[in-house]
């Protein structure tokens, strides 16, 4: 399963979201960080859901939008 992620900055933090997970995010110093928390609000999200949506082989996030760069 591939999940397009937006970064943004938010102060001191990095914000990760993927628009077809509205409720999952990820927040960090880092990018990597924000990703890591993003992979496990996600992955805790498919496991508990009672629907269909499986991980398959597994998770990727790509990023698709990065604010946090100029």
């Amino acid at each position: 399963m591939h999940c397009a992620v937006t970064l943004r900055r938010e102060g001191a933090n990095v914000v990760a979201v993927c628009a077809d997970f509205p409720a999952c995010e990820g927040r960090g110093p880092t990018r990597e960080e924000a990703l890591a928390r993003l992979r496990e609000s996600l992955l805790f999200w498919l496991e508990s859901c009672p629907c269909d949506v499986t991980t398959g082989p597994g998770l990727v996030l790509d990023v698709a939008r990065d604010e946090t760069r100029s």
